[in-house]
């Protein structure tokens, strides 16, 4: 029997656009299938598609080999989105006869904006292909000659249905994979991604998940959060072989003694250490913005947020700061990188120490690019924070023969509010107010542009700064 546990664990995601035959191929590389394995799911055999993750191995030298496979259907984008964090490496399948689709351009911003940065690209369905494979080769070097990928990436031309190239792909995987730079953390909290949870009659609760970090070992209780429930470790399979142990970058079937299964969904984590987390809806972020992104982004904007496994929709508050302030920003406009509140519509938790999040627009038609970008975690708040924003006064000239400026009305409504005034700085061509004129609440203004003239009936515009807390977006007028 292989000795599984002291195989080198390497984890590559499946993506591609639906009916690229991306399951196929991993039907022809799997050796070793999951329970929730190639289509597992019930709806997947009746609708012929992948609707779920899937997860298969194969072994490559000392290389044990887990391949991801999520849907390719515009619909679940989320789904694949959960299967990211736990990836090395990207495989790219794309059907040769129709080329990159909308879903292919979708699922390579998604894993860059995540911070995957090596991919691996497979032509499928040579065997309908009636032109020069190598024509169509340099095709797909143009396309990624336009993404961060660039031109250079290894491409493989297959056919799943005939099972050939795959010896050419599996050497150029395990080229790939050597030159990798994975440093796994083996020390501390556990922490563990949940992407099934179900029963075995007579054996009781199964976790599955792949180890984030950390080692795990028998007789070890596991926490579940934020379900509030637990275990002890029973017993401990890599794809079905039981082991002693496992360790960060193990993919692992755990039989916990105890644990309440009904209360387990995907996106919760087992832990030694909840301390590792941190509850919360509210939180400050770094966004990365993709530039292909084109939908405005607004302040109050609604936006779906995946975090590890777990995807939920929040409304996203962009600001900029001016002296020391924080002041809502209307609309990112050609912004790359701005910071920003996140109000999640449900409180949940956030691993401390893999603190980067994808940021999708899932209401928008499938036609169009929906991966806003990824962000970073600054702060996860605990009441919501304070902000100021630019509110726009309008008054009039009444009066532009003065000897100190301009006579204006409408700026305040009291000799009081004027005086108030004095000293703020208006718009141009219009300078600062200086002073009060009579106790109706007229002010005289400066003009920045001496050979401007105004005329009576000129607009004249102060902009002041008001803070306001944050409110959820129900709260906003927005």
């Amino acid at each position: 029997m292989i000795e599984i546990e002291k195989k080198v664990p390497i984890h590559l995601g499946l993506y591609g656009h639906i009916d690229s035959g991306k399951t196929a191929v991993a039907s022809v590389l799997s050796e070793f299938i999951s329970t929730a394995g190639i289509d597992a799911h019930p709806q997947s055999k009746e609708r012929g598609i992948t609707i779920d993750l899937g997860f298969t191995s194969f072994i490559l030298e000392n290389y044990l080999i887990t391949l991801v496979d999520g849907p390719g259907h515009a619909d679940l984008i989320k789904i694949s989105a959960a299967s990211v964090e736990i990836i090395d490496c990207a495989l790219i399948v794309i059907d040769v006869n129709k080329g990159p689709q909308i879903q292919t351009g979708e699922h390579l911003i998604m894993i860059d904006s995540l911070n995957i940065k090596d991919i691996i690209v497979i032509l499928n369905k040579t065997d309908l292909f009636k032109g020069n494979i190598e024509n169509e080769v340099e095709k797909i070097r143009d396309f990624f000659k336009s993404t961060s990928f660039g031109s250079e990436i290894p491409i493989y031309a297959v056919s799943a249905k005939e099972q050939s190239g795959f010896e050419g792909l599996k050497r150029g995987i395990l080229e790939k994979i050597k030159k990798l730079n994975i440093n796994r953390d083996y020390e501390g909290s556990i922490i563990i991604p949940i992407d099934h949870h179900f029963s075995i009659k007579g054996r009781g609760a199964i976790i599955t998940g792949t180890i984030l970090k950390g080692k795990l070992d028998l007789n070890q209780n596991l926490d579940v959060i934020p379900v509030n429930t637990s275990g002890r470790v029973k017993s401990i399979q890599i794809f079905h072989q039981e082991v002693s142990s496992a360790k960060a970058g193990d993919r692992v079937g755990i039989n916990l003694k105890g644990l309440d299964i009904k209360k387990v969904y995907r996106g919760c984590y087992a832990t030694n250490n909840k301390d590792s987390f941190e509850l919360g809806d509210i939180i400050e972020i770094q966004v990365n913005q993709n530039k292909l992104f084109k939908p405005i982004t607004k302040f109050g904007t609604q936006v779906h947020v995946t975090v590890g496994m777990f995807t939920l929709s929040g409304f996203l508050f962009p600001y900029y700061i001016d002296n020391q302030k924080k002041i809502q920003l209307e609309r990112t406009g050609e912004l790359i990188k701005y910071k920003a509140y996140l109000w999640l519509n449900e409180k949940i938790f956030f691993n401390k120490e893999r603190s980067t999040l994808l940021i999708s627009r899932l209401d928008l038609s499938p036609t169009t690019l929906r991966i806003l970008g990824a962000a970073e975690l600054i702060k996860i708040l605990h009441q919501p924070p304070i902000l100021y924003k630019y509110k726009l006064k309008k008054g009039f000239v009444q009066n532009s023969e003065h000897p100190q400026g301009v006579v204006c009305r409408g700026l305040a409504q009291s000799i009081e509010g004027a005086k108030k005034l004095i000293g703020r700085k208006l718009e141009p061509p219009f300078s600062k107010i200086v002073d009060t004129f009579g106790t109706k609440g007229l002010v005289i203004v400066t003009i920045e542009d001496k050979s401007k003239i105004v005329e009576k009936g000129d607009i004249i515009t102060l902009k002041e700064l008001r803070s306001f807390t944050l409110k959820s977006k129900k709260d906003l007028n927005l």
